[in-house]
């Protein structure tokens, strides 16, 4: 019996030998992807005994942003359609219905087939433009993205309206993870391509991170990127800045200067009247809102890192103002819903009035869901929020970096919300909040000083009034009027900017 046994052994040892080489092959080979550290990281399955013990480490949750050392700022040549060209929104071929059935991006997918088509069914036709609007052709003309204005958000600020900006900033990074994978499932459909794997969040080790070394790039240099990147679409833009600056330091050097400029210069556009139509407004009022989104879930992933340091005041005060104007989106949102009752047959066939009507419908569950059924509500809720984002701003900023703008902004809003509520004790808060600016460290640019020192003027020409019962109506209206107005030379300059590098008008031809 040995002895056969013995036999055996013997006459199979190469099958034995066979079987040992593939599973010490496979056991490497699964070692081997376990430990990869890219950001897509796989993990196969197998037996405890494959892995290697290590000492345990403390882990945690980390955004990378960006990459050290010498940046030459020199935007890169793209085959993408930059903004408002037109690219290819695809039909969906190649992609599997039945995919994401039953998941949190079954409704996504039917929307994603919902418009496919859209530009076959409906009309895009520009009638009753006024040619005496001033407003470039190449600007009326501009391609939409009806499409993305219908899947994407571009009210992205209503859902967590209600909530303290604290939990924002604790949901920061989850929100971005279901934004970026949103955004992959989107390219998958248009591209009928399934080989992207699902977005990840990267563990990476505390310590690991390079000693941040500050962003020296002057004011010329800056404004010189940002216009040759202008065109581009804004995501686009918004991607290529993170991955490649936001890895200096927060504080020293120009990181924050860039911040800002990039923001404001680039990614906060202009929207034009040129008919009497007002579908043509609202939809470029949501188009230009579609970039808040991606700017709103990216900069709070990053401010969630840079919370008190200068860079995280300049992104604080960047979400503050895509507050505002998400509150005006709103305003132009209330006011489609009433002309959308009253357009023609012919009105309906067209993109714009199709675009605004399933826009009415996306949004009508969560703002009846958010208690926010007037312009009353969007004030109120929205005025709540902005003074939440800015006393955030004026107590976490460093070494009262500019934190007489945080408290000039926060008069602001005051205001603005006591003169729409008819509220004193809101407008005497407001002139509360100037009062404190003398008093505070100059720190930082204080942007806002040429507004405040004319509403300090009018002020003490007055008897240095403090409690707004004593204001005239006229008074009252002169404030507002400044602060209507303090951004005038401004857009001035950045509607000429953006007419000259986006929207040139066609040149007469010589005789």
């Amino acid at each position: 019996m040995q002895k056969g046994i013995l036999n055996f052994l013997f006459e199979s040892r190469f099958y034995f030998a066979f079987y040992i080489s593939v599973v010490l092959h496979i056991t490497l080979i699964i070692y081997s992807f376990n430990q990869s550290d890219s950001p897509y990281q796989k993990t196969l399955c197998g037996p405890p005994w494959i892995y290697v013990t290590e000492e345990e480490k403390e882990v945690s949750f980390q955004m990378s942003f960006g990459k050290l050392g010498g940046e030459s700022g020199n935007a890169e040549a793209t085959d993408e359609p930059s903004d408002g060209e037109e690219g290819d929104e695809g039909d969906g071929a190649g992609f599997s219905k039945g995919k994401y059935k039953g998941s949190q991006w079954e409704n996504l997918v039917k929307d994603l087939e919902g418009t496919s088509s859209l530009r076959k069914q409906f009309k895009n036709e520009y009638d009753q433009i006024n040619e005496n609007s001033g407003v470039a052709d190449s600007y009326i003309k501009r391609n939409r993205d009806y499409e993305d204005i219908i899947i994407k958000d571009v009210l992205p600020t209503v859902k967590g309206i209600r909530d303290p900006f604290r939990v924002d900033i604790e949901s920061a990074e989850d929100n971005l993870f279901v934004h970026k994978e949103r955004n992959r499932i989107i390219e998958e459909f248009r591209k009928g391509d399934e080989s992207s794997p699902p977005i990840t969040m990267r563990i990476s080790k505390e310590g690991e991170a390079e000693p941040k070394s500050p962003l020296s790039m002057p004011k010329e240099d800056r404004s010189k990127y940002l216009d040759r990147t202008l065109k581009q679409k804004k995501e686009k833009q918004l991607d290529e800045f993170i991955s490649r600056f936001m890895g200096y330091d927060p504080d020293k050097g120009d990181l924050s200067f860039f911040v800002r400029d990039l923001y404001y210069e680039n990614l906060q556009r202009l929207a034009y009247p040129f008919s009497g139509d007002p579908s043509y407004f609202a939809i470029d009022y949501f188009q230009e809102n579609l970039n808040k989104e991606d700017f709103l879930r990216q900069m709070m992933a990053a401010l969630s890192e840079n919370l008190g340091t200068n860079t995280g005041t300049e992104i604080l005060f960047t979400i503050e103002n895509i507050y505002e104007i998400q509150a005006r989106a709103l305003e132009q949102y209330f006011q489609s819903k009433e002309f959308l009752k009253l357009a023609t047959p012919e009105q309906k066939q067209t993109l714009r009035y199709e675009t605004l009507r399933r826009v009415d419908e996306k949004y009508r569950k969560l703002l009846r869901d958010k208690k926010i059924f007037t312009l009353k509500d969007v004030e109120e809720a929205y005025s709540k929020k902005r003074i939440d984002i800015i006393d955030t701003l004026i107590s976490k900023t460093p070494k009262g970096y500019r934190i007489k703008d945080g408290y000039f902004d926060k008069g602001r809003i005051l205001w603005e919300a006591g003169m729409s509520r008819k509220d004193s004790k809101l407008l005497t808060e407001a002139i509360s909040n100037w009062n404190r600016i003398p008093n505070l460290q100059a720190n930082g640019d204080f942007l806002n000083e040429k507004p405040y020192e004319a509403i300090q003027l009018l002020l003490r020409d007055l008897g240095n009034i403090s409690d707004a019962d004593r204001l005239s109506s006229g008074s009252k209206d002169q404030i507002e009027f400044i602060l209507r107005t303090r951004l005038s030379e401004t857009m001035n300059k950045k509607k000429e900017r953006e007419d000259k590098l986006l929207w040139p008008k066609s040149k007469l031809p010589t005789k």
